[in-house]
């Protein structure tokens, strides 16, 4: 069957919570992929919105959608990949989009590769109005980097991989908050090749209530927990073992650039100082200026960004 297209069967999960402006931009992007071979399963997280009814005006063109009592976005999306039979998984998030023919040339490098786990793309960056705002690249596959650096070089949305992967390296960990997907990544770099390919596949949005854009205090701690609980894990290769302090150190610096956004001046340099007592080679110009800059009065801070976008302004 190798070549035949719609051989391999392609199963898509979103999950939403609270996403009723975007979830239909979502759903038909799914639903108008050109690829004749797809699952598509929607997980409502107990949407209080009118997401719910959103869902059911398509429920005749989904292979299964429910809803639940809120239990997160991990959960959601295990749960749904728990409803699928798909050869090749992915899942696009309610306030993302795919592209026209991504479906089709993602499952198109898996048949051009039998031993293929992993193909991820580029996207481009939409705003709350779906206007495209810039390129989101991803960057070349590099497990050992994105461990040393704690960056993860996946774009998400237009990732897809083997079930065969997410039998050995998944489900998503559900105590996890932002990084689950990048944890799955690096647990399955070990079992097989991962292709990137600089095609963009996908839409990621940012907006006031999005992880990425939002919630800063929720995705610094998830750093932390990335940092301090999964690179301190047997569920880390161990191959990258000896880049796991490095990579802790440069979590916290990472954590404390999101909360010194938030004014989170306190929190953001004892992390700062954790990352030097870790691995003071990690600590870079900007890294020492920014601690530094937690030592002034926060009023002094929100003056100086205040007068910094002025001038942009």
């Amino acid at each position: 069957m190798k070549g035949q297209a719609g051989a391999l069967k392609v199963s898509i999960v979103t999950p939403s919570y609270n996403q009723a402006d975007f979830l239909e931009e979502t759903i038909v992007s799914v639903l108008e992929q050109d690829y004749p071979n797809i699952e598509y399963v929607v997980v409502d997280d107990g949407s209080t919105d009118e997401s719910p009814a959103i869902i059911e005006r398509y429920a005749g063109r989904l292979d299964w959608w429910t809803r639940q009592e809120n239990a997160g976005q991990v959960a959601a999306i295990n749960r749904g990949f728990d409803h699928t039979s798909g050869d090749l998984l992915a899942y696009v998030n309610s306030d993302d989009t795919l592209r026209p023919g991504a479906v089709r040339e993602m499952a198109a490098e898996f048949e051009a590769n039998p031993e293929l786990l992993l193909v991820y793309g580029d996207a481009v960056y939409t705003d709350a109005e779906s206007n495209e705002t810039g390129p989101l690249p991803s960057r070349e596959w590099d497990p050992e980097w994105m461990v040393r650096h704690c960056d993860n070089h996946v774009v998400q949305p237009s990732s897809m991989w083997r079930r065969e992967a997410w039998e050995k390296a998944g489900p998503f960990d559900e105590r996890a908050y932002y990084f689950f997907d990048f944890e799955f990544y690096l647990r399955l770099s070990v079992l097989g090749p991962v292709k990137h390919v600089p095609r963009t596949w996908s839409t990621y949005r940012l907006h006031p209530q999005s992880k990425s854009d939002g919630d800063q205090l929720g995705k610094s701690y998830d750093y932390l927990r990335f940092a301090d609980e999964f690179l301190t894990s047997d569920r880390l290769p161990e191959r990258y073992r000896p880049y796991v302090r490095e990579g802790r150190a440069r979590a916290r610096v990472a954590a404390a650039t999101n909360v010194y956004k938030q004014f989170e001046l306190r929190l953001a340099r004892r992390w700062l100082l954790q990352s030097l007592a870790l691995h003071p080679r990690s600590a870079s110009r900007r890294s020492l200026s920014l601690a530094g800059k937690t030592l002034l009065p926060k009023s002094v801070v929100r003056s100086q960004r205040e007068r910094r976008a002025a001038r942009r302004g």
